[in-house]
C-alpha cells in the first residue's frame, strides 16, 4: 500500500550533501510507488514555539503566523516523516529545531505520522560524534510512538558534493525503497 512520505530538508545550503541524500531516498521511495513530497525549511522563517498552548484551545492551530503555517497541511498529509539534515555543532541545525519545536501543536491535534527516518550528513570522521543527535531523534520518535524505519548517517562530508559516490547514497535509496 502506497504511503504519503514527507521529506523535510533542513539545511540552509541548497544542493548540498544532505539534499543529495534526500534525493536518493526520494528516488527509492517513489520507485516503490509511494507519494513523496519535499519541503525545504533551511531558509524558512520559523519562530520558536512560545509554549503558550494556544493550540490546545484551538484544535491544533498555532498562534504564530509565519512560514510554519505552510508546512502544517503537509504534516497532516504525511504517514511517514523523514528528516534530511546536516549536523551542526553536534546537533540539529537551528532551522530544523524550530520546525520540530513548532510541531508541538501536533499534541493538541495529532498529525497521524506513524513512522520516521533520519538522513544525516556531517563533517567529522568519527561516527560517534553523530550518536547524540541520533539518540535524540530516537528518543523523540519513542515519545511520539513513531516507528523508526532507519537512520542513514554519512560522515566525512563537508564540501558541497563531497557525498558523490558515497555508499550512503545507495543506503538512502534502499531505505526509501524498503518502506512498506
Amino acid at each position: 500500500m502506497a504511503k504519503n512520505i514527507l521529506v523535510v530538508h533542513g539545511s540552509p545550503r541548497s544542493g548540498g550533501n544532505s539534499a543529495q541524500l534526500a534525493d536518493a531516498f526520494m528516488e527509492g521511495a517513489k520507485g516503490a510507488g509511494h507519494e513523496v513530497k519535499l519541503i525545504e525549511v533551511g531558509h524558512a522563517k520559523i519562530a520558536g514555539c512560545q509554549a503558550c498552548e494556544y493550540c490546545f484551545g484551538h484544535e491544533g492551530e498555532c498562534v504564530q503566523k509565519d512560514q510554519m503555517q505552510d508546512f502544517y497541511p503537509e504534516l497532516r498529509w504525511a504517514d511517514v516523516l523523514v528528516f534530511a539534515i546536516p549536523m551542526y555543532y553536534y546537533s540539529y541545525p537551528a532551522q530544523i529545531k524550530a520546525f520540530q519545536d513548532r510541531m508541538f501543536c501536533g499534541i493538541a491535534k495529532p498529525f497521524g505520522i506513524k513512522e520516521v527516518a533520519l538522513l544525516l550528513t556531517y563533517e567529522d570522521k568519527d561516527p560517534s560524534t553523530a550518536q547524540p543527535l541520533i539518540d535524540s531523534f530516537n528518543v523523540c520518535a519513542n515519545y511520539c510512538k513513531q516507528e523508526v524505519l532507519g537512520v542513514v548517517a554519512v560522515g566525512s562530508v563537508y564540501e558541497k558534493g563531497a557525498i558523490a559516490g558515497n555508499p550512503g547514497l545507495e543506503e538512502a535509496r534502499l531505505l526509501g525503497a524498503s518502506i512498506e
